[in-house]
């Protein structure tokens, strides 16, 4: 089975329109500080460039829950993603449905899943100490081997065309999310873009 595929770290509109002429399912918009932040004002202006079957997401850090609603309203947001220490109660608050970035590094960080209860997915990112995602490195797809029968599951972490079919074929996600790994100099490169898409189409 083909995984839905989301491009993470949108910032302009070159990138939404070589986005636009490939089966993305979802683009990422980054809200909280990195490389590819983006404001409530530049997300405005690029939504609407946006092809209509793509659902955007928004990535928040420890964010204030009046905040993430405010942006999601604003900005026409389909999901909220969140890469913080957000617990259950905090998640219940938010009004959209919400992807919660768990940070593996053993079989023990994959616990926290369980205290998540109602929301719309679990990501699957690498740990790395100091970061909240964006690290561009992998972790041990085999301790999340069986995951997916349980949760709807979002991988991420140092995704690109050379390691997909590896990653997609033991964790067996739903979603991938590729960020770094179709960039060049922290712009989406198409090249790489249609690279991953060739691994399938």
């Amino acid at each position: 089975m083909i995984p839905e595929i989301k491009i993470c770290g949108i910032k302009n509109i070159d990138e939404i329109n070589i986005i636009n002429e490939y089966p993305v399912n979802y683009i990422g918009f980054i809200f909280a500080p990195s490389k590819r932040q983006v404001t409530q004002e530049m997300v405005m202006k690029l939504r609407d460039n946006v092809r209509k079957n793509i659902k955007a997401v928004g990535v928040f850090v420890d964010e204030e829950v009046s905040r993430i609603n405010e942006l999601a309203s604003t900005c026409k947001l389909d999901i909220v993603q969140l890469h913080g220490n957000e617990n259950n109660e905090y998640c219940k608050k938010i009004k959209y449905p919400i992807w919660k970035s768990i940070a593996v590094s053993n079989k023990e960080s994959l616990e926290a899943i369980d205290s998540y209860k109602g929301i719309d997915g679990i990501l699957l990112d690498t740990y790395y100490k100091g970061k909240k995602g964006g690290t561009g490195k992998i972790f041990n797809w085999h301790l999340v081997k069986n995951i997916s029968k349980h949760n709807k599951v979002i991988l991420a972490g140092g995704l690109k065309p050379e390691n997909i079919i590896e990653a997609v074929d033991i964790v067996k996600p739903q979603i991938i999310d590729v960020n770094s790994g179709v960039e060049t100099n922290i712009m989406k490169d198409e090249n790489k873009i249609k690279e991953l898409f060739n691994k399938w189409y």
